[in-house]
């Protein structure tokens, strides 16, 4: 009887399949890449950090001025002719938008530590991008 041995065998990298399916979408082993980022991709991920910068600043911007939040109100009531608290919402979403961001940089840090091809999925792309919500 004769055994056929695997011609190769793969170490089940489960961290490492998450990392670049999070960030990238490429679940399988054969669509990570140890090769050279691409210049493109370089300045995603410069995009990605001026954006996280700008949400930051945005967040805390809105953070500290908690104190100015019914002025803020009665601004907008006179403008518009109706009471809502705004500043609420605008917390939130930032805070949010924030959240997102801080994770995509994080994954995206992870990358290069360990030394793979960042390849940003494209709905990260369109969703980064954007400037911080108003």
């Amino acid at each position: 009887m004769v055994r056929h041995q695997p011609l190769q065998y793969y170490e089940p990298q489960l961290c490492l399949s998450c990392l670049t399916g999070i960030y990238g979408c490429r679940w399988k082993r054969y669509q990570r890449s140890h090769d050279d980022t691409t210049p493109w991709e370089r300045l995603w991920f410069l995009l990605l950090t001026f954006t996280f910068g700008l949400t930051l600043t945005w967040l805390y911007f809105w953070w500290e001025v908690h104190n100015d939040y019914d002025e803020f109100n009665w601004y907008l009531y006179n403008h518009m002719g109706y009471w809502s608290d705004w500043p609420v919402p605008i917390l939130v979403t930032t805070a949010a938008a924030f959240a997102y961001i801080a994770g995509l940089l994080v994954l995206a840090l992870c990358h290069i530590a360990v030394g793979q091809q960042m390849n940003l999925h494209w709905l990260h792309k369109a969703s980064s991008g954007l400037p911080p919500p108003l």
